[in-house]
């Protein structure tokens, strides 16, 4: 009997340690599956993220192209406006020597020789021709006093603001018939070298011209006379000046406008069509009828309530 004792102790101990071994074996296989199993919904989860990174980008992408397409049509509706008031007022005060289409064509060729906006360009003239026209001989030597005065600003580094400032002072002092005040100060400070253009012109210095100034002496004659008398050294100071990127950015713009000059006229002409004004009065009726509605509601709210 003792020998047969020992032997089950033995098969006993065996046991154990196999069956130990083989629940360690099992967690082991646990963890490994369960790891895999992680594993894989890591990876699900990546590719649902970019999936959903990938509709995201699609759909930003798609916001951003509705928002250009109306930025862009807002911008060629703007200019479009921009450019037939210009239009409008450059026909009013055209001297009936060429057509008004010649005479846009001179101030294009114009703001592109002196490498600034065309429609900066084109309502300078058509400001100046109607309000300082009696100062000038022909609309040609107006477009040259302009092509002058973009000239001398570029070469004063004043800016696109300072510039502004100084072409409106000096277009309300020659409009005046002479520059005075606030209208010389603002060129002298905006635009040096136009200041010193015309003290050359006059044999004074810009300390004396003030003086003159106020005695009225500083005429838009004087003004007109002492841009032209100086084309010649102001044209080759000019062209020893290197190109800026803004203004390629200028003559860029030009272009553009020049190439969907079509497309502008085509905008002015369906805003002043039958079409249009069908529209407006369709949109006119709906808002009509929808605030005949809205008042309906109102005034009905006390049967409508209990029903919602």
């Amino acid at each position: 009997m003792a020998q047969i004792r020992e032997e089950l102790v033995l098969y006993d101990r065996f046991t154990d340690t196999f069956t130990r071994y083989i629940r360690q074996a099992q967690q082991a296989a646990g963890a490994t599956s369960s790891a895999q199993r992680a594993t894989r919904q890591m990876a699900a989860a990546q590719r649902a993220a970019s999936a959903s990174t990938q509709s995201l980008t699609s759909a930003l992408g798609g916001l951003v192209s509705i928002s250009a397409a109306i930025q862009g049509a807002k911008w060629a509706w703007n200019l479009s406006d921009q450019l037939a008031a210009t239009e409008a007022r450059i026909n009013r005060m055209n001297d009936g020597l060429q057509t008004t289409a010649e005479l846009q064509d001179m101030i294009y060729q114009s703001a592109q020789r002196s490498r600034g906006l065309y429609t900066d360009t084109a309502a300078f003239v058509a400001k100046l021709g109607t309000l300082a026209g009696n100062a000038f001989d022909s609309n040609a030597e107006l477009v040259a006093f302009a092509e002058q005065i973009n000239k001398q600003i570029a070469l004063s580094g004043a800016t696109s603001t300072e510039a502004s400032a100084a072409m409106l002072q000096l277009t309300q002092g020659l409009a005046s018939g002479m520059l005075r005040g606030e209208e010389l100060n603002s060129v002298l400070e905006q635009t040096p070298m136009i200041a010193q253009t015309i003290a050359n012109y006059m044999g004074v210095t810009t300390v004396e011209m003030r003086t003159l100034a106020s005695e009225g002496r500083v005429t838009a004659k004087v003004v007109k006379n002492a841009m032209l008398s100086a084309a010649k050294e102001t044209d080759a100071a000019f062209a020893d000046m290197p190109r800026t990127w803004g203004q390629v950015w200028n003559e860029i713009q030009n272009v553009a406008v020049k190439a969907l000059d079509p497309l502008f006229d085509a905008l002015n002409d369906l805003s002043n069509s039958d079409f249009m004004d069908t529209a407006i009065n369709g949109i006119a009726a709906a808002l009509t009828a929808l605030g005949y509605a809205v008042q309906w509601v109102v005034d009905n709210i006390d049967t409508i309530a209990p029903v919602v």
